[in-house]
């Protein structure tokens, strides 16, 4: 694919930053599995796909707040989401090797293939960036804390297998 603009999604230094928007919204201070953080961040990006995971019936009403993001859509043509998901996969990959490599993320959770977060200083300029664009968007980000704790990532009944976005029937249960 040869690309012509700027975009988001194909950026590892925008997937750092996202991360790091993720970290602050969310108070990640636990691991999570990649797989689940590459979930939460494909919605973060693109909130207004979120219309087509199959929520529990409780959360049904999260479909109105992501389509009140329908404004952040791409004036181009963007692929479906299993596809433009797997086009993300090297660059939020790059982006975690890169955290881990600076000390930013355990690197013996990476190597678990899990995201934890050091906790260490990333700079008062970083966090006020995140907190201001987290707030612009702070119906969305809570429900991305929401996704993240109340959702299991595996299983037929997991985030995997409701967001479509990963194979899930032959994960271990």
């Amino acid at each position: 694919m040869t690309q012509l603009s700027y975009n988001e999604a194909f950026d590892p230094y925008h997937a750092i930053f996202r991360s790091f928007r993720l970290y602050f919204g969310c108070n990640l201070r636990d691991a999570v599995p990649f797989d689940k953080f590459r979930i939460l961040d494909f919605y973060l990006l693109h909130p207004f796909r979120l219309q087509n995971l199959q929520l529990f019936d409780d959360d049904r009403e999260w479909r109105k707040i992501s389509k009140t993001y329908l404004r952040l859509k791409p004036y181009g043509e963007l692929p479906d989401d299993n596809s433009l998901f797997d086009r993300m996969a090297p660059f939020q990959k790059t982006a975690a090797e890169s955290m881990a490599k600076a000390g930013i993320i355990h690197d013996l959770a990476w190597q678990k293939n899990q995201i934890l977060f050091t906790g260490e200083e990333l700079g008062p300029e970083i966090e006020t960036r995140c907190e201001e664009l987290n707030a612009s968007m702070a119906d969305f980000i809570a429900i991305l804390c929401q996704i993240n704790r109340r959702y299991e990532l595996h299983g037929r009944d997991g985030l995997k297998a409701r967001s479509k976005l990963l194979e899930y029937r032959y994960d271990p249960i």
